[in-house]
């Protein structure tokens, strides 16, 4: 008997069907709408096993897509026997049953609807070749433990083909392989998920499916594909006519509205936090965005009263007192909640923090420009002093307080001229005998006041990247609850003992006097102390200085926590827009990564090969939870031998600096008799730029498809000369008529090489998640020895699909180019030398995969790389915009380590644990101990193709959940 409280409780709540309604951010994506879309001419086919659901997400897919729902079963079959399905299969039994309802499937005939098929349907060839005749056949995966339940639930304890002694598990496993040999697209449904969270999957599935410009690959230099390029295409030609690298474009949306609500759910009396619709806004002011969520709200017959809160990440339309999203809701539903808008909540934290010092920064901004902006006079004498110091890309701005960009790009230019200035208000001091000329005057002759200037502007910057990210284009609101977190930990760090934050709850840290760090082990920047130590400042002053960052870390903290709503429930639900959410990615076998990659449509069968007669990763414990997983197998040559037609021959070319060179050699050498016949390999090496033990493997192979060669040159020369060698149209030519044969390349450029490394990532994540170390969804640092760029980018790729990396930390050793130019936004070869080192795979100062990252921060601007790589080729540097220099920051941080230091480190490795790491992995280990925040965990991965290392570095420190 229910409680008489309980059954009121129950009353109220199914009478509240939707009880909290967000429209969280303005956002560019792909168009995942659940919209009414245009009739599909061809059927819709949803295989699956029994239990998947299939006919109840068939008849949603139909109300959505105005298409007619036909299931096989009931619509098919019976009609056409006469009598149930049950009765048929137990009056001809198991084994005629699939054969006749393969007959009755085969005259059967349908266009332009949704068919849910048999569990068996997919085991009869001719059934299914007839159906896909005109139809697209989707896959629901299901996992096969959910299966189970579900068939228990419903009390099914056979199926059809489960023979006496066959458990239901076994039989179920045996029909996978039909689902996968007739699929056209593959849905993961994730444990928990509704009839209506698959059929939103369905709908994001087919309309990717049927894009086919997710199939298309562009070179980096180019804006658009005259001549569309697929994945085989891609394979074979490794580099695009014009010198670029391929990539998959990226597309120019339309802007949507997310509308996401909290639904009551009578059948297991639950509420459920779930998109509700994400309609087109074409024109994003005020009055259409209202008008769209009124629409969402009508069309459903949900009422006002049921619409409790507001939130926005992002467009500035949504907020504001007149004619704004809130205003507009404010003034119909005066009842409904404004949650605030985070990015406005840090700059009042920030705010606080610059009032609490005694030195005026905002005057002095606003003082500057002022000085400047008021008089057409002065207009001129800046536009001379502009043109005096070169900084005309760097114009002074008007620092306003609303906006947050503007201050601490204001500070980082006044400090870029800060001489400049000086010696004019100087000059100007006696001349205008203005006391504002004067004041500026002072301040910038006061190094205490630079000082503060400079720390400001190192103080700044995780407040600026949290800022920045929270107003991109991509969806961020999902990480709102984990990001304002870990930044008050981050800012916390700054004031206090590291160990004095983990495994706290957020709210109970002490942070005040008593707590806080010697004043010589507060973080104020490397330029701060350079800067102290060289003005000579007196000990008061220091002491004056130090007492000044406390109070701003004090006063940005608390502002914090009375300003972010840490403790709001509903931050909670948000995270039901985390792209890996949505993709419900669970620990399992390799050959479920097939389904991450439907933009490439893989050869599955070809992938399951490789990743089946090799182990994926394996695993050394070490002491102090540090482990090292390494990944191996190259799948490369398979895909080649695939991919390829087979009238012609093909030399693969690779330039390698000793990393990739001796596992691609094998890989093209194991190839079968009739594609050894064809396919050639030939890798270059530098001579003293490779290890022995690498060279001796290179160089015993010198017989049959696969040789190598050295040469008396570094690595930059090697990969240098093969591209001139893919530019020359005579030796092409040539090669052509004479001997039928087609160039290619195996380096890290061709994405045939680049994908497996994307499949490394995924699959040490999953690792992660079955070892129990990580739980779904929690985030990950990576860091990665960089050289050619090719394994970070392919992390970056693999944090596109969902998987949740935070920040791709570069390593690199003393050929730091990388590092240098993800701090400066300056790609420099100028006076550079490539030096050897001891970790020779990242012995590169031409790093050919930046020019995919450049492309992809960028939003693919082809014209904007094409620039670039001009620019690097005629005058060896360029330099992105300051704009893009904090793109690129928000995905990558960089450090480099002597050779010293990655000696050392090994060396302390094999002390504490016996383990011997190799330099490149020591490289990594280095870095990330120096500069990781230790806010999340961290992966480590070497960029080596038959040892790719991962370890969890005894120093970060795993918050547990719950702790903020």
């Amino acid at each position: 008997m229910i409680p008489a409280s309980l059954g009121q409780l129950l009353a109220k709540v199914s009478k509240l069907r939707t009880h909290l309604l967000f429209a969280p951010s303005y956002f560019t994506t792909a168009r995942l709408s659940n919209q009414n879309s245009k009739p599909h001419e061809r059927n819709i086919l949803l295989m699956g096993p029994p239990g998947a659901g299939k006919t109840c997400v068939g008849r949603i897919l139909g109300h959505r897509l105005g298409m007619p729902v036909i299931d096989i079963d009931d619509d098919v079959l019976e009609r056409t026997w006469g009598m149930s399905v049950a009765d048929k299969l137990s009056e001809i039994g198991g084994d005629g049953f699939i054969e006749e309802e393969g007959k009755a499937v085969c005259r059967f005939a349908a266009t332009g609807s949704v068919i849910s098929l048999t569990g068996s349907n997919p085991l009869h060839s001719d059934a299914m070749r007839h159906l896909k005749r005109s139809g697209l056949a989707v896959y629901l995966d299901v996992d096969t433990e959910d299966i189970m339940q579900r068939l228990s639930r419903m009390k099914v304890n056979r199926i059809v083909g489960q023979d006496a002694g066959v458990s239901m598990r076994e039989i179920l496993h045996y029909r996978k392989q039909f689902y996968e040999k007739w699929l056209d697209a593959r849905v993961l449904c994730g444990t928990g998920d509704s009839v209506e969270d698959v059929a939103d999957k369905v709908l994001r599935t087919l309309l990717r499916y049927e894009d086919s410009e997710s199939e298309v690959f562009v070179s980096t230099r180019s804006q658009m594909s005259s001549d569309p390029k697929f994945f085989s295409d891609v394979v074979i030609e490794g580099l695009a006519p014009d010198g670029g690298l391929y990539v998959i474009p990226v597309k120019k949306t339309e802007k949507e509205f997310v509308i996401l609500t909290r639904l009551y759910d009578e059948a297991t009396l639950q509420v459920s936090t779930r998109f509700l619709e994400m309609p087109t806004c074409n024109v994003g002011n005020a009055e259409n965005l209202y008008e769209k969520l009124s629409e969402a709200l009508r069309k459903r017959g949900i009422p006002w009263d049921n619409l409790i809160a507001f939130n926005s990440d992002n467009a500035s339309v949504m907020k504001g007192r007149h004619n704004s999203v809130i205003s507009r809701l404010k003034t119909s539903q005066p009842h409904v909640q404004d949650l605030g808008c985070i990015c406005h909540l840090v700059q009042l934290a920030t705010g606080c923090g610059i009032r609490a010092a005694q030195v005026p920064v905002e005057d002095i901004l606003v003082g500057i420009y002022t000085h400047f902006d008021r008089s057409a006079k002065r207009c001129e004498v800046y536009k001379e002093f502009v043109d005096f110091t070169d900084s005309d890309h760097l114009k002074l701005l008007r620092y306003c307080s609303t906006r947050w960009l503007s201050l601490l790009t204001c500070i980082q230019r006044v400090l870029n001229q800060w001489d400049a200035l000086q010696a004019y208000f100087n000059s100007h001091e006696e001349v205008e005998r203005s006391v504002k000329v004067r004041d500026l005057a002072s301040h910038l002759r006061d190094p205490i006041v630079k000082t503060y200037f400079l720390f400001v502007s190192a103080a700044l910057k995780p407040l600026s990247e949290f800022n920045i990210a929270f107003q991109s284009e991509g969806i961020q609101i999902h990480r709102l609850e984990e990001e304002m977190c870990r930044l008050m930990k981050r800012i916390m760090g700054y004031l206090i003992p590291a160990r004095a934050i983990v495994a706290v709850p957020l709210r109970e840290v002490e942070y005040g006097d008593g707590h806080q760090l010697a004043d010589e082990d507060l973080f104020i920047g490397a330029d701060t102390k350079a800067f102290m130590r060289s003005a000579e400042l007196p000990v008061s002053a220091e002491k004056k200085i130090f007492q000044t960052v406390r109070s701003f870390y004090e006063e940005v903290l608390k502002k914090m926590f009375s300003s972010f709503p840490l403790d709001h429930p509903l931050l909670r639900d948000l995270k039901v827009l985390d792209p890996a959410a949505r993709l419900n990615i669970t620990p399992g076998t390799v050959e479920r990564l097939g389904a991450l990659f439907p933009q490439l449509r893989l050869k599955e069968d070809k992938m399951r090969e490789e990743f089946t007669d090799y182990q994926v990763t394996d695993s050394k414990q070490l002491p102090q939870e540090e482990r090292i997983d390494r990944f191996w197998g190259l799948v490369m040559p398979q895909l080649f031998a695939h991919c390829p037609p087979q009238m012609c021959n093909y030399l693969i070319l690779v330039a390698t600096s000793g990393d990739t060179g001796s596992a691609v050699l094998n890989g093209f050498r194991n190839l079968k008799d009739s594609d050894r016949e064809r396919i050639g390999v030939l890798v270059v090496f530098p001579e003293n730029g490779v290890s022995e033990i690498q060279k001796l493997q290179m160089t015993g192979f010198q017989e049959g498809n696969a040789k190598s060669i050295s040469v008396l040159s570094n690595f930059d020369f090697c990969q240098r000369s093969i591209k001139r060698m893919f530019g020359d149209s005579s030796l092409i030519g040539h090669l052509a008529v004479e001997y039928a044969t087609v160039l290619s390349t195996a380096n890290s450029i061709n994405w045939a090489r680049l994908l497996p490394q994307v499949v490394y990532h995924c699959s040490a994540y999953m690792d992660l998640l079955r070892n129990r170390t990580l739980t779904f969804g929690d985030p990950i640092d990576v860091c990665i020895p960089t050289g050619n760029f090719g394994n970070a980018m392919s992390a970056l790729y693999a944090k596109q699909m969902g998987i949740p990396i935070r920040k791709v930390i570069c390593a690199s050793n003393h050929n730091c180019i990388i590092s240098d130019f993800i701090a400066s936004g300056k790609y420099d070869l100028r006076n550079r030398k490539l030096q050897v080192s001891n970790s020779p795979a990242i012995d590169i100062l031409k790093s050919s995969n930046l020019e995919r990252f450049i492309h992809h921060a960028s939003g693919g601007d082809g014209s904007l790389v094409r620039d670039l790589c001009l620019n690097l080729e005629r005058e060896r540097i360029f330099k992105v915009s300051e704009t893009l220099r904090q793109k690129i920051n928000l995905e990558l941080q960089a450090g480099w380590c002597s050779e010293e230091d990655c000696l050392r480190a090994i060396q302390e490795v094999h002390t504490t644990t016996g383990f011997i790491m190799d330099t490149h992995t020591a490289v990594g280990k280095v870095v990330a101990d120096r500069i990781h925040d230790k806010t999340c965990d961290m992966l480590h991965c070497t960029p080596r193709e038959v040892c790719s290392g991962c370890l969890k570095s005894p120093s970060v420190s795993r918050y547990p959940t719950g702790s903020c």
